[in-house]
């Protein structure tokens, strides 16, 4: 458990002279658990504790731990004793307590509240706490509709429509034509058929059969599948193999681009793809999909898999990918709405030359037939066509998991940093507006220890010495956002944009406070 809780198995154990204590409570020994403790961190004491005074405890009297600051703050905790104890009698008590989130020295106080007086157990323990704490809101870049905030609004009883002309300010839902095909990527960046093959996904990449293969003689069983691999001089093939990865036939070199048909209503089944979703069990390391898949060489022993199907078949694997299913139909039409516009966007822009967009967070969350579901085929198909305008154009339909309570104008979305805002593009219906519908928890990073995070932008380039000092927050944006940072090392300073402190610290959001120091 105290693994899991990322404590340190360090303890410092007191052993205070033996007789009776002053307030008539005789501590034998206590242990803490970390220590020192990190800031905002669990903490466990393990009290041997003996009744020395002159009356029972009550199992109702309360224990009062209370964190003193240098400062005069003070935050208590407490709990009941959970045993009668007559006098003379020994109890041990763990106790499990939240240090401070804030740097400085902290004395914790242990307290018996019986009889009406407070009793001091033991002597106050003296720490200091040290590190960085990163307490925020929200999870993504805040710009657009909030899918949690879509979903509180669809249990509120709001409408699809209304969702989005809040969260795309003087935008219109007009109908466009969607009847073509999109081009979607399955990984990011192209698959090295000269790497080992991850055991994980499977023996080998592969697409399972039946398929019939349009670029090579190969046609595939039920009970063979395509395979992909390379020859002695480094080039990708394609060739016929069992379930388990034995060759059966011949390997034909893709010199051009494959089309996999597939051979039946069920789709294409492979394990050619960006993610498994987390799911670890046998079979999960593929996934189906519809339309066909394009096997893209990309040079050298490369290839790029690339999802071709038609528009509204695509939104159906996207809206369950992105949002799941049981969040409200209003939300998850709101969602289809938000994908559709997005995506038709991006293929009118013409894409890579490839594909149009790809099938991860790098455009949206796609899971093909997989993770298709009733309801959210119900809501792409109730919205069928539906997208958003301005001015007539389509928009950039960004949105994101969380907002934290307030979504930001995109002028302080995508920013740069170079010795103050360099600001992104000013969009009139990207306009950051408070949400108070969504309702997803926050979160916490860290603590890391003034060494800790100074490895951590040494590893990313930023050499600024052996610890940060400080982190100053230099701007916010109207949510609340950082804008721009001041990292202080012990051997150098740098200022940074929020986005890039978000990436340095792993951090779901840039709606955070930063509490620490050394």
């Amino acid at each position: 458990m105290l693994a899991a809780l990322g404590l340190s198995l360090s303890s410092t154990l007191i052993n205070p002279s033996a007789g009776r204590a002053a307030g008539g409570a005789t501590v034998l020994s206590v242990t803490v658990l970390p220590n020192p403790p990190s800031m905002g961190g669990v903490v466990r004491l393990k009290l041997q504790l003996r009744n020395d005074s002159s009356a029972p405890w009550s199992a109702n009297d309360l224990v009062r731990l209370t964190w003193k600051g240098a400062n005069g703050s003070a935050i208590e905790d407490t709990r009941r004793l959970g045993k009668d104890m007559t006098v003379g009698s020994s109890i041990t008590l763990t106790l499990t307590t939240l240090a401070p989130a804030a740097a400085g020295d902290f004395a914790l106080v242990t307290e018996l509240d019986t009889g009406g007086k407070r009793m001091p157990i033991g002597d106050p323990n003296q720490f200091h706490l040290g590190g960085f704490l990163f307490s925020g809101r929200g999870n993504g870049h805040g710009l657009g509709m909030s899918q949690w905030g879509a979903r509180g609004r669809a249990a509120a009883g709001q409408g699809y429509r209304t969702m989005l002309s809040d969260y795309y300010r003087g935008t219109r839902i007009e109908t466009r034509d969607t009847s073509g095909l999109v081009r979607v990527a399955l990984t990011h960046g192209a698959v090295d058929l000269s790497r080992a093959w991850p055991r994980l996904f499977g023996p080998l990449p592969m697409v399972a059969g039946p398929v019939t293969v349009e670029g090579a003689p190969l046609k595939v069983t039920a009970e063979e599948v395509l395979a992909f691999g390379t020859n002695t001089s480094g080039q990708p093939v394609a060739f016929i193999a069992s379930p388990g990865g034995s060759p059966k036939g011949a390997r034909v070199v893709i010199s051009g681009t494959l089309t996999v048909h597939p051979d039946g209503a069920a789709g294409i089944r492979t394990n050619l793809l960006e993610t498994m979703g987390a799911d670890f069990r046998s079979g999960a390391e593929q996934r189906r999909y519809g339309g066909v898949l394009q096997i893209v060489p990309r040079g050298a022993a490369t290839v790029l898999p690339v999802n071709v199907l038609p528009i509204e078949d695509y939104l159906k694997g996207v809206v369950p990918a992105e949002m799941p299913a049981y969040w409200g139909v209003e939300a998850l039409k709101a969602q289809a709405v938000a994908a559709r516009t997005y995506a038709l966007r991006k293929i009118l822009l013409g894409g890579s030359g490839d594909f149009d967009l790809e099938g991860n967070e790098f455009d949206q969350a796609y899971g093909g037939l997989t993770e298709s579901r009733p309801t959210t085929d119900d809501a792409v198909s109730a919205t069928e066509g539906q997208v958003l305008t301005s001015g007539g154009h389509l928009i950039d339909a960004l949105y994101t998991s969380s907002d934290g309570g307030h979504s930001e104008n995109s002028e302080y979305g995508f920013i740069h940093w170079n010795h103050g805002l360099r600001p992104a593009a000013s969009l009139p219906y990207l306009r950051g507006i408070v949400d108070p519908l969504d309702q997803a928890p926050g979160w916490q990073v860290g603590p890391l220890s003034p060494a800790d995070a100074a490895t951590i932008l040494r590893d990313n380039g930023d050499d600024l010495g052996d610890r940060l000092n400080g982190i100053d927050i230099l701007q916010t944006g109207p949510s609340g956002r950082v804008l721009g940072v001041r990292l202080r090392g012990s051997s150098a300073s740098e200022e940074v944009s929020g986005p890039y402190l978000r990436f340095l610290f792993g951090l779901p959001d840039t709606l955070v406070t930063i509490a620490g120091g050394p």
